[in-house]
């Protein structure tokens, strides 16, 4: 049983009249949740998983609750990045209502006795148990809540200033606090760009604002990316050139993409969830390939391992590659 699975059974059992769901996944119990209870608010920032909601016929949000709600039962699936998930567990517990439930599960190889500690430290009282190698704990919020812990919890998964100058990120995303070697790898391979092209898992716009500033001939550059946090971070660090951007939350492995490009550049990645995915980059690659004009050009960075020549090979004309160092290459293709 997974934990998406197991923490709808424990709210199926734990009557709420305003519930919660942060970092939403579809399942078949989502949807008899929603018959049980009178009002059920769901929340998810990654595009495949929020579309797949919405299939359901659920509405979902990406962005969390502003601060003045009250819930009556908050369930919550962590992230992968623990500041992120720690964030969402502070602001859980301010939006409950008094003895208010909020109700985790993790997997026990995903961090879940680390995230037990973590809210019983918070909170001051947690009960948990163990099934299917998976824990599920919860806590009320009452008088013993710590308020230095969940501000300063809260304050530490917003967005900031990161090293690079300029730039804004937040945790839980792809390399958040610091320029992946990949994407710089990448830039220092890039010539001075012109006319219309695409940033596709564009992130929080590291490539992009780069490509920008040195690259005035570009006139239009269409960032797509997954994660809704990222594109938010994206707007502000481009806001430059915001008459040139072209902002768009997106699965690129499903939804329709800008064509007739002159270029793109792309850092693909590579998992789904906790899990190593190759298809899902080779999927992207072969979908950017058709978004290009005959003539136009990607630039490629990826894990030198990553078998994705072959798709270029498929789908181009030609390709070659420019570089291969500290464990990534940058590939050229031309279709």
């Amino acid at each position: 049983m997974s934990a998406v699975e197991l923490l709808y059974q424990a709210a199926l059992k734990t009557p709420a009249t305003k519930m919660l769901v942060i970092n939403a996944h579809a399942h078949p119990l989502l949807a008899e949740l929603n018959k049980q209870t009178e009002r059920l608010d769901l929340r998810q920032h990654f595009k495949p998983e929020n579309d797949a909601i919405k299939y359901m016929g659920l509405n979902v949000s990406p962005e969390l609750p502003v601060s003045d709600q009250a819930f009556d039962l908050v369930l919550m699936l962590p992230a992968k990045n623990k500041q992120q998930t720690l964030g969402w567990m502070a602001t859980a517990m301010k939006i409950l209502a008094d003895h208010g439930k909020l109700l985790i599960a993790c997997a026990n190889n995903h961090g879940a006795k680390s995230y037990e500690s973590s809210l019983k430290k918070l909170a001051g009282n947690v009960s948990s148990s163990s099934k299917s190698k998976c824990r599920i704990f919860s806590a009320r919020k009452t008088d013993s809540l710590n308020f230095e812990w969940m501000t300063q919890w809260m304050e530490a998964g917003q967005p900031r200033k990161i090293e690079l100058p300029g730039l804004i990120s937040q945790p839980g995303l792809f390399s958040w606090d610091r320029a992946d070697i990949g994407s710089l790898l990448l830039l220092e391979q890039l010539p001075k760009l012109t006319g219309t092209g695409m940033d596709l898992c564009s992130g929080y716009g590291l490539l992009g604002k780069q490509i920008l500033a040195g690259s005035p001939g570009i006139q239009t550059l269409h960032m797509i990316e997954a994660d809704f946090l990222a594109v938010e971070c994206a707007r502000t660090n481009t806001a430059k050139w915001r008459d040139k951007v072209q902002l768009q939350w997106s699965d690129a492995t499903k939804d329709e993409l800008p064509t007739q490009l002159d270029w793109i550049v792309c850092n693909p990645p590579f998992h789904t969830g906790q899990t190593r995915d190759v298809d899902l980059g080779q999927t992207i690659i072969k979908r950017a390939c058709k978004s290009l004009k005959k003539g136009g050009t990607i630039y490629l960075v990826a894990n030198r391992q990553l078998p994705y020549e072959h798709v270029l090979e498929s789908e181009l004309h030609e390709g070659q590659k420019l570089i291969e160092a500290n464990g990534f290459k940058v590939i050229k293709g031309i279709r």
